[in-house]
């Protein structure tokens, strides 16, 4: 990142770790001693790395502040990076990341198998050498503030994000495993908390009620992703907004959600209003989960143009946006 002396533009920086991923379509998880056979589109870059690329391919500048190692996955990591645009912002580890490989059923649903690397271990030095300016926004998952080796790192520089920064937040399924000392601050600190159906309400039940959720992240705009319907958002202040979906055969949701994110602050960070932003996060969702594959954010044109045969189909549309 450039220091702020040269008058850089805001960036979005993103710690969420970056593994490789290896998904595999499967007919049934196999018993334990099984066997089946699987298909799969090959590895490719994953884990955090889907939200900062979603940005990246909006024309908006993005960064890694995530650990990489020396090793091959990394190595496939930074090439993928150079073709986005992304550029990695803290130093390497000797070493190399982690794998993720995915077993995905017929009904969608996904069985983890993770192995850890370097990627769970980042460095405070490195973060504390970032040159932050308003106008930033930082990005963080809840895998990494559920991990013990990453969450107290991770948490303590959050905590001390210097004004005019904007924390998004996306706790994920793993939220319950995040202790209440790190995430209740983290909640007071965010500006941007997402997450689909499930999590929120888990998230919810965990405080006590929707309302207790509210006066736990006093100053986030709340966004529940609702799948192929599209998203509610809840701004700091004022009532819920219903924004609507786009039709679209779902083949693969792994990654919708994170590319749901990445565009969606995009566009927060180029001006747009939150349901303006909603809407192109939307469309961006209902793209990538209607491709077979790692989930690969459409560029900003794409969006534009889906959203432009939209717009000329406007009866045959989603509903309008609602207030609740």
């Amino acid at each position: 990142m450039s220091p702020p002396s040269m008058r850089r533009p805001p960036c979005f920086i993103s710690t969420g770790s970056v593994l490789m991923d290896l998904p595999l379509h499967v007919g049934r998880v196999p018993a334990p001693g099984g066997a089946v056979t699987a298909t799969s589109s090959g590895p490719a870059v994953g884990g955090g790395y889907t939200v900062v690329s979603a940005v990246a391919r909006q024309g908006v500048p993005a960064a890694l502040a995530a650990t990489l190692g020396t090793g091959p996955n990394s190595a496939q990591v930074r090439e993928t990076m150079m073709i986005d645009g992304v550029e990695l912002v803290v130093e390497e580890l000797v070493g190399d990341i982690g794998t993720c490989t995915t077993l995905i059923e017929p009904s969608g649903r996904r069985t983890f198998i993770t192995t850890e690397g370097v990627e769970a271990e980042p460095q405070r030095e490195d973060l504390d050498r970032l040159e932050l300016i308003p106008g930033d926004w930082v990005y963080t998952t809840g895998y990494d503030l559920a991990h013990p080796t990453s969450r107290d790192v991770l948490a303590e520089w959050l905590l001390a994000l210097p004004a005019g920064v904007s924390l998004v937040a996306d706790l994920g399924p793993v939220e319950s495993e995040i202790p209440g000392p790190i995430v209740d601050p983290l909640l007071r600190r965010t500006n941007l908390l997402t997450g689909n159906h499930l999590e929120i309400t888990q998230l919810s039940a965990r405080l006590g009620s929707p309302a207790a959720m509210r006066r736990a992240a006093p100053d986030a705009l709340i966004v529940r992703r609702t799948g192929v319907h599209g998203c509610v958002l809840w701004p700091a202040r004022g009532d819920m907004i219903e924004v609507p979906g786009f039709a679209r055969d779902v083949l693969d949701t792994t990654g919708a959600g994170d590319t749901h994110t990445g565009v969606l602050v995009a566009g927060l960070m180029g001006g747009l209003d939150v349901v303006a932003a909603a809407r192109r996060a939307n469309a961006a969702a209902a793209e990538a989960v209607s491709r077979l594959g790692p989930a690969r954010s459409p560029r900003r044109d794409e969006i534009d143009a889906l959203l432009t045969v939209q717009a000329a189909f406007g009866a045959r549309a989603a509903p309008e946006v609602t207030h609740t």
